[in-house]
């Protein structure tokens, strides 16, 4: 496998690490903070690799090497030896689509010795959890699916997905790898720690969260950012919410990233399901626990690759906005 990267500069893609040349299978990028920044990043990409798929979204916010670029771009070309690439992509217009958006796709890049799935998935509409439930309906649990909502910045109005093209709202792009010489390994910790009481969802429509313990979900949580309260959505981000299926007391629960705020409603919309049924408790981050639940994911992954076998190796990190805010300069 080779591996070369890019940075965006401005105007223009410069190479800044990796072999002079690649003739690549598939090229990651990460920038801009809308679909039309993202549609020149892509723009720019395609006069470099013009016969190769280019993927991409808008971002808040690029990790290149050890820092952190804002409005900036990032940009992997991959070329592999023994493993095959095959890509998917749709378009939805509504969040209830994302089920059945993952099954399509699924059923696209279902083959003989799938090994490996990577999902850039828009993040203003999509349910992130149902497009998962929706994959793995199709493809089972032996596949590794990876990846990562587009963000905007702060703003949490639009993102765009880019497929072979401009960065559109609502686009959903898999990659898949197949073969059996490709090493894989994930790591996912949070760093979040649950504060106040444990209340129950009583009424919830997928991501859309309307009563907990039957009263506003809203009017109720703003009870808890006091201050902050007239900040949202921004200020959510500080503090997602952890759930779980009621009467389970292990564990770390799923932690729920909220997206929007309905105020005529009085609603919260969520970066994945929050069933009713299922207990809700806050959720807070303190620097040191999130630079250590980052630190436990990195191990977790290293672990799992085999480190010390020769070639190149790959580290994709998807972060949030929300730990961003948190950590500042230090993300």
């Amino acid at each position: 496998m080779k591996i070369q990267q890019l940075t965006w500069n401005q105007s223009s893609w410069t190479h800044t690490k990796g072999p002079d040349s690649v003739n690549p299978d598939v090229v990651l990028f990460f920038g801009g903070t809308t679909p039309e920044d993202t549609s020149t990043r892509y723009s720019g990409l395609s006069s470099v690799f013009p016969d190769t798929e280019i993927i991409g979204c808008s971002t808040a916010g690029e990790i290149s090497e050890y820092d952190v670029l804002d409005d900036g771009g990032v940009a992997i070309a991959m070329e592999f030896e023994k493993t095959e690439i095959r890509t998917a992509g749709m378009i939805i217009s509504a969040t209830s689509d994302s089920v059945n958006a993952g099954k399509v796709l699924g059923n696209r890049l279902e083959g003989e010795n799938l090994s490996a799935v990577i999902v850039i998935s828009d993040g203003s509409i999509v349910n992130g959890s149902a497009l998962v439930e929706g994959l793995r309906a199709t493809l089972g649990t032996d596949v590794f699916i990876s990846g990562g909502l587009a963000g905007d910045g702060g703003r949490f109005l639009q993102t765009g997905v880019s497929f072979n093209g401009e960065a559109l709202p609502g686009q959903i792009v898999t990659i898949g790898f197949y073969g059996t010489s490709l090493q894989v390994g994930w790591g996912s910790v949070g760093g979040w720690t649950p504060f106040g009481p444990t209340r129950r969802i009583t009424r919830s429509e997928s991501n859309v969260l309307h009563e907990l313990d039957g009263k506003p979900a809203l009017a109720l949580y703003k009870t808890y950012l006091g201050d902050s309260a007239s900040q949202l959505p921004g200020a959510a981000l500080n503090f997602p919410i952890m759930i779980k299926p009621e009467g389970e007391s292990d564990g770390e629960g799923l932690v729920r990233t909220i997206l929007n705020v309905d105020e005529a409603q009085q609603t919260l919309t969520f970066a994945g399901d929050t069933p009713e049924g299922y207990t809700a408790q806050l959720m807070m981050a303190s620097y040191e626990s999130l630079v250590e639940g980052a630190g436990a994911a990195a191990v977790h992954a290293s672990e799992a690759t085999a480190v010390g076998t020769e070639g190149d190796r790959l580290v994709l990190m998807i972060s949030c906005v929300g730990r961003k805010l948190v950590l500042g300069s230090r993300i």
